[in-house]
């Protein structure tokens, strides 16, 4: 048997198995049903309108359509048009009342997926896989959307377009006169403080309150210690029940901050990460001491989850958000005249500025240029530490501002410890 031989067969496999995977699943589907107590009763085979074989033939003819164009190019679309027509005489032919088109268009699909086994198999059985996934998760699919609120919805497609329409759209570089307001930077800040407080609102619907924080406070901190901080802390001001579970998200994303300076230094520069691990390693250790005083906090009082639904009217809260903007670019602004007035006086100035927004910026550029030789390890490592600091008493000021007395006071309370920690072994490392 020659190579070309044992390709068009193998090919022949490929498109009958996806028709038959497919065609399974609804053959299944139109046979049984799930009886209340979770078992399955079976019901007349009749119903079954395209099973198993027939959506093998359909994926077969879709790949002898794609052989058949290689010479004739009409093919493909005559055999697309004409199974389409079947299909859709087979629908009017036996449509009920309630009675959707799943499984016909399921049957276009399968026809295309034959034609790709032709010229790329692996695009075709994926396709094949997440057309089977979407038939097999209907009682999951219907279940979330009988759960879902209106208003959940529309802050889902509010934060989608924000993401892929209008962050692309911002410049990356500053527009204005001082060239220190980036818009796609801001643009980004904003959304992640609407964003963390759309996840944290859907994951209160499905964890309740006391696991959602922790989660929130991971996931968050591996972006923006600093977004979780301000939204944490806008939730708690709302909402009095949230208090201790946004202390608890704050402490964890401030841990992950250390963790994933850490990271980035131990990428770049390996001496750099070994000089700062010692007191980030430490502060992060005291954030977490602190996030597990507050799971023990909320393990001996009560938090009303209810049916697990966050008070928050609106799950993507937009205006609070651009208001976070604002002060971002107040504060950028801020650091930028304030290096002005001063003179640039050192990258350790530079690094204390930057800080107040941000620490990933000074950490690879200062990571980067002590790889490189233009930068002492022990001047980069300084000038990271003194951006962590920075940002961590801005982060503060936001807790207690922001979130009021009752948040902000246990929250300073632990960055203080922190930081303190971190200063002692820090001058503990350098003097001896």
């Amino acid at each position: 048997m020659n190579a070309l031989t044992t390709d068009i067969l193998v090919q022949i496999a490929y498109a009958v198995g996806i028709g038959l995977l497919v065609g399974l699943e609804r053959e299944h589907a139109d046979i049984s049903e799930e009886a209340p107590d979770g078992t399955e009763s079976r019901i007349a085979p009749h119903t079954v309108i395209l099973g198993a074989r027939t959506f093998a033939l359909i994926s077969l003819l879709g790949w002898v359509s794609a052989l058949g164009s290689e010479q004739w190019s009409w093919v493909a679309p005559v055999a697309f048009a004409a199974v389409a027509s079947l299909v859709g005489i087979q629908y009017l032919s036996v449509r009920t009342e309630g009675m959707g088109m799943t499984t016909e268009i399921a049957a276009l699909v399968v026809f295309a997926s034959g034609m790709l086994v032709r010229d790329n198999r692996p695009v075709a059985v994926g396709l094949a896989l997440v057309t089977t996934l979407l038939l097999v998760s209907k009682p999951l699919v219907r279940s979330f959307v009988a759960r879902m609120r209106r208003v959940e919805i529309t802050a889902t497609l509010q934060l989608l377009v924000l993401l892929a329409i209008v962050l692309p759209m911002l410049p990356e570089e500053p527009q204005d006169p001082w060239g220190v307001l980036p818009p796609r930077k801001i643009g980004l800040f904003v959304i992640l403080i609407g964003g963390i407080d759309y996840v944290g609102y859907v994951l209160t619907r499905l964890f309740g309150k006391r696991r959602s924080a922790g989660l929130t406070g991971i996931l968050g901190g591996l972006t923006s210690s600093t977004a979780v901080t301000a939204a944490m802390a806008q939730q708690a001001r709302t909402d009095a029940e949230m208090q201790v579970p946004g202390q608890l998200a704050t402490f964890l994303a401030n841990a992950m901050m250390f963790a994933r300076v850490l990271v980035v230094t131990a990428v770049l520069s390996r001496k750099v990460a070994l000089a700062l691990a010692p007191p980030l390693v430490a502060m992060g250790l005291v954030m977490l001491g602190g996030a597990l005083w507050k799971w023990r906090a909320m393990e001996s009082t009560p938090v009303g989850d209810g049916d697990g639904a966050p008070r928050l009217q609106n799950p993507f809260a937009l205006v609070p958000a651009l208001k976070w903007g604002v002060v971002l670019c107040a504060v950028l602004l801020l650091a930028h005249f304030a290096q002005a007035t001063l003179g640039d006086s050192g990258f350790l100035v530079a690094a204390a500025a930057s800080g107040l927004v941000d620490v990933d910026a000074i950490t690879l550029a200062a990571t980067s240029q002590a790889a490189s030789g233009s930068l002492t390890v022990d001047l980069a490592s300084l000038a990271i530490a003194i951006a962590v600091i920075s940002n961590t008493i801005v982060k503060g000021g936001i807790a207690l501002f922001a979130g009021g007395r009752l948040f902000g006071r246990d929250v300073v309370k632990i960055f203080a410890g922190s930081m303190a920690v971190g200063a002692a072994i820090a001058v503990r490392v350098l003097l001896f």
